[in-house]
């Protein structure tokens, strides 16, 4: 079972989402773009303080995995399927990668710390437009072998792993 949060669950209260009663969940699946950064005073935002809060009330013992989606608007170099007659991924220069390397780095950190909640395996998922795959794959590789490198991921039970879900059209 995914339990998929949105807008509307993270806007609300954090106690309106409880998963407790939940006894088979194996799953949480989780948009990258509601998760967000730290603020600059290293607080959590209130999309982590929501992921912090849900991981807290999980129950089952079923319980053992965060998938979190990447969609085209989360990468710098993915561009928007509005303009067909562009092609889908734009040559970025290195500044321009290093730049989004350091932006994706930002949710590990969220991560971290809800860890701290709950053990759960980190999967990040890329569904985007085929054309787009490679470069956004790519991307969240080269975050991924980063932070290992670092150490950012030795409190987690597993390495995090990167999966691709194409999408079959631009929509």
């Amino acid at each position: 079972m995914h339990v998929s949060t949105n807008s509307s669950a993270v806007s609300s209260s954090p106690q309106d989402f409880d998963l407790s009663s939940n006894r088979s969940l194996c799953s949480l699946q989780i948009l990258a773009s509601y998760i967000g950064h730290t603020s600059s005073d290293g607080s959590l935002d209130a999309a982590s303080n929501f992921l912090n809060h849900t991981l807290s009330t999980i129950t089952s013992p079923e319980f053992s995995q965060i998938v979190v989606m990447y969609f085209w608007y989360d990468f710098i170099g993915a561009e928007s399927w509005k303009h067909p007659d562009r092609p889908p991924v734009r040559k970025t220069s290195q500044a321009k990668r290093s730049e989004e390397v350091l932006r994706h780095r930002g949710l590990f950190e969220a991560f971290r710390r809800v860890h701290k909640v709950r053990d759960f395996r980190l999967q990040l998922c890329a569904n985007v437009w085929a054309p787009a795959g490679e470069y956004s794959v790519g991307i969240l590789k080269e975050v991924l072998a980063e932070e290992t490198a670092n150490g950012g991921f030795n409190c987690f039970p597993s390495k995090p792993f990167v999966s691709y879900f194409p999408c079959s059209t631009r929509l």
